[in-house]
């Protein structure tokens, strides 16, 4: 048994790309639901090689942070096939959590097979080792490995898909690709590396190892960066030239007690069809609230929430699009976050140099309000 050396520059890299790619994946399946089957598809594939390629990524650059006293070459193919098999089975997870209801059984199941993924990985990655090098492994560092795989997994899918905002996404990803990190390492602490009786004088690599790791490492950002720009909604040019168009007619009864069959992937472009209402998605379908039922409206990543006494409800619409909207002067922006409705204010509240507003009147929303918009609405409310 040799003894091994750890660059900790190249181990940090490791670790930044892991949490990178994590972020990509998430963020690449946030509001999935209003886009068409095909398309959805689309993005939980992008998002698979995202992760999958970032764990590949992470154990290649943690493998050359590893200083042995002679040279190790790797299978091409068995290193291609363990990157195919962490895009294989992390797509699965993700598959499982976009289509159907999603479940605390189903978060659970995704964050195994998104551990499964990571450890299979690993181990086929090392597998590829060449013949010079004999790998031993520690029984319990396996299973171990495999353990903070799964449980930091489910862990991080759990974060980033129980309440799906920008902040418990990057969360979520921070324990995601801190768990593909641990994997990683817990399970190389377990491992001893010996050189073979054997041996082969191995050519010398012509790119140094670190310049190598690097190289991976930025790919690994411009792709994670690529990817992340198809996360971005672009709003069509044909919507922002939109000449307003004539009322609608009055609402006549539904039929059969149905609502109105609206494909979701068209409802955030779409005009609502009943004057000063806003769409929003229940039970599958686009719906269209007055807004003077609505006490405000949450910026939800690139959607948003629409706050009512009973419910917090999904909206296609963005905080710019409703900002841009003829029914913006209906509401006051009282956070960067928030659009509140005047009309259902009911109290202020300061707190050290903090304000919030209080709407609703079944169970009181608190709204905060920054410095710069504080007067406005005291203003506004003659206090």
């Amino acid at each position: 048994m040799v003894e091994v050396h750890y660059s900790p520059f190249l181990v940090g890299a490791s670790v930044l790309v892991a949490v990178m790619a994590a972020f990509t994946s998430l963020r690449l399946t946030n509001g999935l639901r209003n886009l068409s089957v095909a398309r959805r598809k689309v993005r939980i594939a992008q998002a698979a090689v995202a992760l999958g390629g970032g764990i590949w990524s992470m154990h290649f650059i943690g493998m050359l942070a590893v200083t042995l006293p002679f040279l190790v070459s790797y299978d091409p193919l068995l290193t291609l096939s363990s990157a195919l098999i962490a895009i294989l089975i992390t797509g699965c997870g993700l598959l499982l959590l976009h289509f159907g209801k999603r479940t605390n059984l189903r978060i659970l199941l995704s964050g195994t097979l998104t551990g499964i993924g990571i450890a299979s990985m690993h181990y086929t990655g090392m597998a590829a080792i060449s013949a010079n090098c004999v790998v031993s492994y520690r029984p319990f560092g396996i299973v171990l490995s495999v353990l903070i795989a799964i449980a930091a997994s489910t862990l991080a899918m759990w974060l980033a898909y129980s309440n799906r905002s920008l902040l418990r996404t990057a969360i979520g990803a921070v324990v995601l690709g801190l768990s593909i990190s641990a994997m990683h390492y817990a399970a190389m602490l377990n491992t001893s590396f010996s050189q073979a009786v054997n041996f082969v004088a191995e050519p010398i690599p012509a790119l140094d190892p670190q310049i190598l790791a690097i190289s991976v490492s930025l790919s690994a950002f411009v792709i994670c960066g690529l990817f992340l720009l198809l996360a971005v909604p672009m709003e069509e040019s044909a919507d922002q030239q939109r000449e307003p168009e004539p009322e609608a007619p009055a609402a006549r009864p539904r039929q059969n007690g149905r609502a109105p069959n609206v494909s979701l992937s068209r409802a955030g472009n779409m005009v609502p069809p009943v004057k000063n209402s806003i769409p929003y998605e229940k039970e599958g379908t686009v719906r269209f609230m007055n807004t003077d039922r609505i006490l405000a409206i949450e910026s939800d990543g690139h959607y948003t929430k629409i706050r009512t006494d009973e419910d917090a409800l999904f909206c296609p619409w963005s905080m710019s699009k409703l900002e841009k909207s003829q029914l913006a002067d209906r509401f006051l922006k009282t956070h960067r976050r928030y659009l509140v409705n005047p009309a259902h204010i009911n109290g202020l509240k300061k707190v050290g140099d903090q304000t919030f507003c209080y709407v609703g009147k079944a169970a009181e929303l608190e709204v905060p309000v920054s410095r710069s918009r504080a007067k406005d609405l005291r203003n506004l409310l003659g206090v």
